[in-house]
């Protein structure tokens, strides 16, 4: 029984060595379309990601200026209708005075405290 050992064409071994050309079909048209859709999926999600993380910044700054649009209009109610706030702002940045007050003028404070600056040359 020698030449009845299991090498022939209709062995088992043998059978699965050779992969019929239709089963690498079968995989290739599943296994593409599937890594396809994957790459997708994981590119989709990313951006996804990316974009909440954008939406929620520009919550963050919305609120931001509605807090600051609120103190805006708070400060333009004031400065319409209270009038010391009226009055302290004149003073400080545009210093005015009332007609029956008296303005006193001090020196520098170099000149205070007895620096002088040195007297300036007369022209010749």
């Amino acid at each position: 029984m020698i030449g009845s050992s299991s090498v022939g064409p209709s062995s088992p071994r043998r059978a699965r060595k050779r992969a019929s050309p239709r089963a690498g079909r079968w995989l290739l048209l599943f296994l593409v379309p599937g890594l396809l859709c994957i790459t997708v999926l994981v590119q989709t999600i990313r951006e996804r990601k990316a974009a909440q993380a954008a939406y929620r910044a520009a919550e963050r700054t919305v609120k931001q200026l509605e807090l600051e649009n609120q103190r805006l209009r708070e400060e333009i109610e004031a400065l319409q209708h209270d009038p010391q706030l009226i009055e302290r702002i004149a003073r400080e940045e545009l210093n005015m005075v009332r007609p029956d007050e008296l303005v006193l003028s001090f020196p520098q404070n170099a000149e205070r405290e007895g620096k002088t600056p040195p007297p300036k040359e007369k022209p010749k």
